[in-house]
């Protein structure tokens, strides 16, 4: 069984501190003239730091009996993973030729860029969209997820089975906070699964489908070259 303490503070001591341009332009000059690969390797690394840091808090809280918090927290990094699900999942498509170029590049800035609180941003990509996407690869997230969710909305399971509980034969409602009697350490079984996914997202899929589009924007330079050509010459029309 994993040792979450232990396996949060590795991670935590081996986050990406700084990415160069330099470095990728050495990998390959080729692949990395596109500016949409810097922003994936930057988003990746953001959701390493973003997913370590939201487990931290969630196991700690959670060690200290603030059940609710480390559930809620616990749902924001399973969602996070499944936003590097999703982008492992593009690139692949991208390889495969099953989605353009161009619309690859779209998907990159909403992923990177998207925010609904800011106008001039592009609408980020639907987090039920992320789960659904993601349980096509690991059947039973989205169950998880949907739990974590009642926990963190104001509906039966975010208000009657975290705080009330009615005695039928005493015709009485009792009050109080019951997330911890009621669920007891059920988010660290849900830590655990986003720890496994991650590691096997972060360090598997995303390097062999990163190197893969790589190799695929080498060989087809030529090609994408033509196509921003023209791609320019209609715009300045």
């Amino acid at each position: 069984m994993i040792d979450i303490e232990q396996t949060l503070q590795r991670y935590q001591e081996s986050l990406c501190p700084k990415i160069e341009l330099g470095g990728l332009f050495a990998r390959s000059d080729i692949a990395h003239k596109w500016k949409f690969t810097f922003l994936l390797i930057s988003l990746r690394e953001g959701i390493s730091w973003r997913i370590v840091d939201i487990l931290i808090q969630a196991y700690r809280i959670g060690c200290k009996g603030m059940t609710v918090g480390a559930r809620i927290l616990t749902r924001s990094a399973l969602e996070t993973v499944c936003l590097l699900i999703y982008m492992n999942r593009r690139m692949q498509a991208v390889v495969e030729n099953k989605m353009s170029l161009n619309d690859f590049q779209l998907l990159t800035n909403r992923m990177f860029f998207g925010a609904k609180n800011q106008k001039e941003k592009p609408s980020p990509i639907n987090v039920k969209r992320l789960v659904k996407e993601s349980e096509k690869k690991y059947q039973g997230l989205e169950k998880i997820f949907d739990d974590l969710c009642e926990t963190a909305h104001p509906n039966y399971g975010g208000i009657c089975e975290g705080y009330i509980k009615f005695n039928r034969k005493e015709y009485e409602t009792e009050f109080g906070i019951y997330w911890e009697e009621r669920y007891g350490s059920q988010h660290e079984a849900a830590i655990r699964i986003c720890i496994e996914i991650f590691e096997e997202e972060y360090n598997n899929e995303w390097g062999k489908w990163f190197e893969a589009l790589e190799k695929w924007l080498e060989n087809n330079d030529n090609k994408l070259e033509r196509q921003r050509r023209k791609k320019l010459k209609r715009k300045n029309t």
